[in-house]
């Protein structure tokens, strides 16, 4: 009986513990445990697998830059070894190998969301040179990047002068990795460049990819439900991107901003892109909660509306707090459907633009058509006016087409 036990045991996965947000954040000062897709004792120290590996360099002071690519050569620690039933949860949290194992376990779970989504397994853009992405959880620089078969973080130091790891923060690991699938799923522009929209494209998209993720932790879903009694739509952990302190944060995904308010900076232009998927977002999980009988029709028409403030967003938030009370799972469930339409929706969308002729406006169309494909037509229209409220117009398609 042990033994059936031990070998169910293994094909549920490898346990790992993860930070949901920054551990310096209240409310997230333990990991969660999660399960990787490798069956336990398949993953090897380092931690390393078929598809990734860790080097936890020595003294690496410079990132790497063109023609200094991987793989990396000089000094390095020790692998870091599983348990004897071949798990990486066994670690302290305050520990150099928790640390590598943290990247490792934030990169293999975001691949493991978006493989599910999208059926099938994901390829490296690097393939043909690398074929594995080499992982290095630390080194000596104040940012964090994803590039040609490589990911690697350095620190920040906060306002009382302590330095904080990049790699314990899922937000910026989920944000990197969505710009390796982006390219996996869309490919290089043919010309060998980047033109601005591409780029906004790339950071709104890796920023969504961030949100997904976040939404696959138990506890975020319960800790962003509770704090809003159910009304996502306000500042809390699941929009507050890449948080560096209890206060500031790098990027918001719920902000209100439009095409003509924002530079052309390619994180400032992204903002209305990134804004406008989390107002999707917002609205499905609306229209499950109505769907459900969990909401009535004239709260759901409301619930998605940007430019809600003052005492009418006093009053839906009212509303939604009456509701949610003594129906917690049943509103988690709801924002887990959501969560899933959204995603499936965004690969499927991701797979049909070509490379080189990106826009906001093409990458909205093409969501509308996975949106349709997945849930039907019945939300066409409300997600066509979230796109266009952001000065992002997608053409009503022709009474033929639908």
């Amino acid at each position: 009986m042990v033994l059936y036990y031990a070998d169910r045991d293994r094909d549920f996965g490898t346990r790992v513990r993860l930070f949901p947000q920054a551990p310096f954040l209240a409310g997230f000062t333990e990991p969660e445990v999660v399960w990787l897709s490798p069956p336990a004792g398949s993953i090897a120290s380092g931690p390393a697998d078929d598809r990734m590996y860790v080097v936890d360099a020595i003294n690496k002071d410079e990132p790497y830059a063109f023609p200094y690519l991987p793989p990396y050569r000089g000094l390095a620690r020790a692998p870091v070894e599983p348990d004897a039933s071949g798990h990486f949860a066994h670690l302290p949290p305050d520990s150099r190998d928790f640390l590598a194992v943290h990247m490792y376990g934030s990169v293999r779970r975001v691949l493991d969301i978006f493989e599910s989504y999208l059926g099938r397994r994901i390829e490296w853009p690097f393939q043909r040179d690398y074929p594995r992405l080499e992982i290095i959880p630390l080194i000596e620089w104040d940012n964090a990047q994803s590039g040609y078969g490589y990911i690697e973080f350095g620190r920040f130091s906060s306002a009382e002068g302590k330095f904080h790891a990049f790699g314990l923060n899922f937000d910026v690991i989920a944000h990197e990795m969505g710009h390796t699938i982006l390219f996996s799923l869309l490919g290089f522009p043919t010309s060998g460049q980047m033109p601005l929209a591409f780029r906004a494209f790339h950071e709104a998209c890796a920023d969504v990819t961030a949100l997904i993720g976040l939404l696959h932790f138990d506890s975020v879903l319960d800790r962003l439900l509770r704090s809003c009694r159910g009304n996502i739509y306000t500042i809390n952990e699941l929009n507050r991107l890449a948080e560096i302190s209890e206060t500031k944060q790098i990027r918001l995904a719920s902000n209100n901003a439009r095409i003509w308010e924002v530079g052309d900076e390619p994180h400032e232009l992204s903002r209305p892109l990134t804004g406008a998927c989390f107002d999707v977002i917002v609205y499905l999980y609306a229209s499950e909660l109505r769907e459900r009988g969990l909401i009535p029709s004239d709260l759901w028409s409301l619930a998605f509306e940007t430019n809600k403030i003052g005492a009418a967003a006093d009053d839906v938030s009212s509303a939604f707090a009456r509701l949610y009370e003594n129906r917690h799972f049943a509103f988690k469930a709801a924002l887990m459907e959501a969560r899933d339409i959204f995603g499936r929706s965004l690969v499927a969308a991701w797979q049909t633009l070509p490379s080189d002729q990106v826009t906001f406006e093409a990458f909205g169309a093409a969501l509308l058509s996975a949106c349709s494909g997945i849930s039907g037509e019945q939300h066409l229209d409300e997600i066509r006016e979230i796109f266009r409220w952001r000065g992002i117009e997608i053409p009503s398609p022709s009474p033929s087409f639908r």
